[in-house]
C-alpha cells in the first residue's frame, strides 16, 4: 500500500482517517500489514491490498495466523449481518466474481476502444490530473486505461478480482488498489473528481443503494459514469433468464465448460464465418450488412473474452436490465444532473452526469 492511499482512505465504519502498522518493517510501500481506527475498527493489509470490509479478517485465516504476535487482539468481533438474506446475495456475487476475473485474468487485448465507448463523452484528456474512482474494478482493464490516460485511480473490488487487478495494475505508480463493500466504500464524501462503476451495478442486490453510495463520493461538479445491461433484447433476455435459473446454481467449474461450449459456438459458428465471408468479392458487403453488430463486436476481441462474457451470463447470481428512463432514473436519485444515456448497440446503456452534493432523493 502507497503512502498516499492513506490520505484517502477513511474507517468505512465511521468515515475516520485510518492509522497503518506495518507488520514487514516498511513504512512505504507496505506489504503487509493492519489499518487502525480510533474507533476500535481494524482492517488487514494482505499482499499491499488493504481490505477494509466487515468480516475481512476472516477470509484471511491465514495472514492472521502469521501475524498474530503483531495482531494480538487487536481483531475486533464483526457486527452481525443486518440483512441477513442480502448479505448472502452479496457473497454469492463476491464469489462468482472472484472466480471469473481470477480465471480470465489476462489482458487479452488493447481494452482501449471499449473503455472509451463506455465512458462517453470522456475524452484523454478528461482524465488528465484528476483522481478518479474505478467501482467494481474487476480484472482491472478499464482502471489500467483511465491511469494510463493520466488520471489517480484508486480500483475497488468487493471480491478476489482485486488480485488480478493487481497483476495488471501494480507497476503503474498511479493505480491504487482495496478490497471493500461497494455499499460501505471507504472514502469521505466528495473525495474524487469522478467515478464509474461498468458492468456492476446490475449484478447487485440494490442497485439504487450501490449507484447512491458511489455517487457521495464524488465532489460537486465531478463526474459520474454508469453501464448497464438494457431490456432491449427482451426475448434473448427472457430466454437467458430462463437457462440462468439452473446456471446460477451449478458448480462454477461446471459453469466454465459450458461458457467455453458457448463461446466455440459463437466463435466458429459465427464470427469466424463473418470474418471469412466479408472478405469475399461480390458477397462481402452484403454479409458486412447483415451481420449482427453483436458477431461484429466479438470479431474485434480473442476467444477469452466471449469466454468471459459466457461465464458471466451463466454464473452471476443476479442481473437486472434498463431502458433510458431507468437509467436516468438510477442517475437521478443520487442527485446527478445533467445526465446523458446513450445505448451501447442492443445490449446496454451509458449514462453519465455531473454530480452536485445536496441534491439527491
Amino acid at each position: 500500500m502507497k503512502p498516499r492511499l492513506l490520505e484517502l482512505i477513511r474507517c468505512p465504519a465511521c468515515v475516520d482517517p485510518l492509522s497503518v502498522v506495518s507488520f514487514d518493517g516498511s513504512d512505504q510501500d507496505v506489504i503487509d500489514g493492519m489499518l487502525t481506527c480510533a474507533c476500535g475498527a481494524t482492517y488487514p493489509i494482505v499482499g499491499t491490498i488493504p481490505r477494509l470490509f466487515r468480516d475481512a479478517w476472516v477470509q484471511f485465516p491465514q495472514f492472521r495466523t502469521r501475524y498474530s504476535k503483531q495482531i494480538g487482539d487487536a481483531v475486533p468481533v464483526s457486527p452481525p449481518a443486518q440483512d441477513v438474506a442480502h448479505d448472502r446475495r452479496q457473497a454469492r456475487t463476491q464469489e462468482s466474481f472472484g472466480y471469473q476475473w481470477t480465471t480470465f485474468a489476462e489482458m487479452a487485448c488493447d481494452f482501449r476502444e471499449n473503455f472509451f465507448n463506455y465512458l462517453h463523452p470522456a475524452t484523454v484528456e478528461f482524465f488528465q490530473g484528476k483522481v478518479g474512482l474505478d467501482a467494481g474494478c474487476g480484472f482491472g482493464r478499464h482502471l489500467y486505461q483511465a491511469a494510463q490516460c493520466g488520471a489517480e485511480m484508486i480500483g475497488v473490488d468487493f471480491s478476489r478480482a482485486i488480485e488480478s487487478s493487481y497483476k495488471n495494475t501494480h507497476d503503474l505508480p498511479n493505480v491504487h488498489l482495496l478490497q471493500a463493500d461497494i455499499y460501505a466504500l471507504p472514502f469521505a464524501p466528495g473525495t474524487f473528481d469522478f467515478a464509474y462503476s461498468i458492468g456492476v451495478l446490475h449484478h447487485l442486490p440494490d442497485p439504487p443503494r450501490a449507484t447512491q453510495a458511489v455517487a457521495n463520493v464524488v465532489r460537486d461538479g465531478g463526474t459520474f459514469f454508469v453501464w448497464v445491461y438494457s431490456k432491449k433484447r427482451r426475448v434473448l433476455n427472457r430466454l437467458l433468464e430462463m437457462a440462468r435459473s439452473v446456471t446460477t446454481h451449478l458448480p462454477h467449474r461446471l459453469v466454465d465448460w459450458l461458457s467455453f461450449v458457448g463461446a466455440f459456438i459463437d466463435r466458429f459458428g459465427f464470427v469466424v464465418p463473418y470474418q471469412v465471408g466479408r472478405r469475399l468479392p461480390g458477397v462481402g458487403a452484403s454479409i458486412e450488412r447483415m451481420t449482427p453488430s453483436r458477431v461484429k463486436l466479438y470479431a474485434q476481441y480473442p476467444f477469452q473474452v466471449m469466454h468471459a462474457d459466457w461465464f458471466d451470463r451463466l454464473a452471476a447470481p443476479i442481473r437486472f436490465y434498463y431502458d433510458e428512463e431507468g437509467v436516468r432514473k438510477l442517475l437521478s436519485k443520487t442527485g446527478v444532473t445533467e445526465i446523458q444515456v446513450s445505448p451501447t448497440g442492443l445490449y446496454g446503456w451509458r449514462g453519465c452526469g455531473t454530480q452536485r452534493l445536496g441534491s439527491g432523493g
